[in-house]
């Protein structure tokens, strides 16, 4: 039998044939929120979905310092299947977690972070007769290259890892809100966790698509709708898509990005912060589905956001100041902005374009 928590309160319980029974219909996750009645199959595919990323770098490492099977049932009894972006977890008939206990130890071992970044086993103690004494949530954290959780902080190494410091420094001086990143003395970025006990985050996967319908192509028009019913977010929005534009973010999926949610209400109170740019700053430019919609509207973006567009005046003297970056990869992020530029002339009453054209 699973029990689905949100923090201390009961959200669903499912029994040993498989029934769904909804106990607390105002927290269950955005995922079911898209029917009517919950059934087994779409629990099913809520836990897959929540643990999409067991063949990471590394987790094989994971499942021999932890002492755990590779099926989700051995995972929750270890960790509970808590994520660091929201306050859910699951219970079994074996696990005796709470969600005080969770949270008194969550994410706070070193042995499990370091082998999560470097595969390489702690030695200080005997893996056979003790196991870290933690409740982890890198099992819940997508990505598929090496990562960690540690105190408030996602954890990353190599594979263009430090393209989050140069987004984040570019970000802070356009005025764009992205996820906060520094690199450590051993050479590590930590990327500030966004989410806390008050805010959760919600992918825009889990936010506007049932689990089997597969939109993707169209996930940033279908976001767009979805959100332009507040002024705010619409704005928001469109900020996020003109500095992945510029950064030529690559990898701008339906599960890197998303709202963040009041973890009390469940009301969606803003667009989540920018994040992962490993995939980011290519030189050569990019021909996925994201820039063929975001590309036709430009033009409206622009005109909506004045006061962003106009700090790209001064896009020069700022990627002087920005990490990281090679001599082409700034003059590629330049050539952007100065392409936005050119754009305040078009008209204001340009509409958003349903439709797709090749660029």
């Amino acid at each position: 039998m699973y029990t689905l928590m949100h923090k201390n309160d009961v959200v669903l319980v499912v029994n040993e044939e498989g029934k769904v029974t909804v106990i607390n219909e105002a927290k269950i996750p955005f995922d079911f929120r898209h029917y009517k009645e919950v059934s087994y199959e779409y629990w099913l595919n809520w836990m897959k979905r929540r643990f999409s990323t067991l063949t990471r770098t590394y987790m094989s490492q994971l499942y021999k310092q932890r002492r755990v099977g590779r099926s989700n049932e051995a995972i929750i009894n270890d960790s509970g299947g808590i994520s660091p972006v929201d306050l859910f977890w699951i219970q079994t008939e074996k696990t005796s977690h709470t969600w005080d206990s969770l949270q008194v130890l969550r994410d706070e071992s070193l042995a499990t972070a370091r082998v999560s970044l470097t595969g390489e086993l702690d030695k200080s103690y005997n893996i056979f007769r003790e196991k870290p004494k933690d409740h982890i949530s890198i099992f819940t954290t997508k990505g598929a290259f090496p990562k960690a959780i540690l105190r408030g902080h996602l954890l990353k190494k190599g594979d263009n890892a430090e393209y989050e410091i140069s987004a984040y420094k570019l970000g802070y001086r356009l005025g764009v809100n992205v996820a906060k990143a520094e690199m450590s003395d051993e050479g590590i970025v930590a990327c500030e966790l966004f989410t806390n006990d008050k805010k959760s985050l919600a992918h825009m996967i889990e936010f506007i698509y049932p689990f089997n319908e597969n939109s993707s192509d169209t996930v940033h028009e279908d976001a767009y709708k979805k959100l332009s019913h507040s002024k705010s977010f619409k704005q928001q929005l469109e900020v996020l898509y003109m500095f992945n534009y510029i950064v030529t973010n690559t990898d701008m999926h339906e599960e890197n990005f998303g709202v963040l949610y009041d973890t009390e209400t469940f009301e969606v109170t803003e667009v989540a912060p920018a994040f992962d740019f490993n995939s980011a700053f290519e030189v050569w430019g990019d021909n996925s589905v994201f820039y063929e919609w975001v590309y036709d509207n430009l033009p409206v973006f622009v005109n909506n956001n004045s006061e962003f567009v106009k700090r790209l005046e001064s896009i020069n003297k700022i990627l002087q100041e920005i990490p990281y970056l090679s001599s082409e990869q700034k003059q590629s992020v330049a050539d952007r902005a100065r392409y936005l530029l050119s754009l305040c002339s078009a008209t204001t009453q340009l509409q958003p374009s349903n439709t797709f054209n090749k660029k």
